[in-house]
């Protein structure tokens, strides 16, 4: 329980500062709607382990089935997918064949979170619980948005520089990514080490991602 209620606690907290620094950078100056998603995406990050931590707080664990906590998890990774895939891929990828061997190499992102995924808690499946199911499901989700993460981060941006601009919170969103997956191995086979250490991560990472997007974000008017 304390491993769970110290690594929750961290999240929530530089969850909490990264949505309050999108509020007052982003939201309210009326920024992109593509920043605004990703401020959208810590709101559920934060929603997600202020879930979990309470559990923690009042019946000692977390639960052991399908809870809001996870469609936060949902939440969080949807807006970093939507964000990308609708609103910034079709800036840089106009679907020629030039550019094919960069969709297939960023396949290797997805691929590795679900592999990794199903890799550690195969025998978990030999019984699978409603936890573990609904946990494939955010796993798939994070699989999707890792893809793009990855795609933004190797394709030539010959345009409108937009893709370049924004490297470095592709890079950490797509750390948050393989982060996240890694608690979540950790969550279901019980590994309290690697799920601190795999918290203490997310935590940074939700510290950095939207101070680096907005300042990332304002050399599209540079470029």
């Amino acid at each position: 329980m304390f491993i769970g209620v110290i690594t929750n606690a961290v999240i929530l907290c530089t969850s909490l500062i990264g949505f309050l620094y999108g509020v007052f950078f982003i939201l309210i100056h009326q920024r992109p709607l593509y920043l605004k998603m990703v401020v959208l995406a810590m709101a559920c990050m934060l929603v997600s382990r202020g879930y979990i931590l309470l559990q923690y707080l009042v019946k000692g664990e977390e639960p052991a089935v399908f809870h809001v906590g996870m469609l936060g998890l949902m939440g969080c990774f949807l807006f970093l997918f939507s964000a990308n895939y609708g609103m910034i891929d079709r800036l840089a990828d106009d679907g020629s064949m030039q550019f094919m061997r960069y969709r297939i190499v960023c396949w290797l992102a997805p691929l590795i979170i679900v592999g990794g995924f199903i890799g550690f808690c195969l025998q978990k499946f030999s019984n699978p619980g409603s936890k573990l199911i609904t946990y494939l499901a955010v796993i798939l989700i994070i699989a999707l948005s890792s893809r793009y993460h990855f795609k933004h981060l190797i394709f030539p941006d010959v345009e409108y520089g937009v893709v370049r601009a924004i490297r470095g919170y592709n890079a950490v969103a797509l750390l948050l990514c393989i982060s996240t997956m890694v608690m979540i191995i950790a969550d279901i086979n019980g590994y309290t080490g690697v799920y601190l250490g795999a918290g203490f991560t997310i935590s940074l990472l939700c510290l950095i991602l939207i101070p680096i997007l907005k300042k990332e974000a304002t050399k599209w008017t540079k470029i």
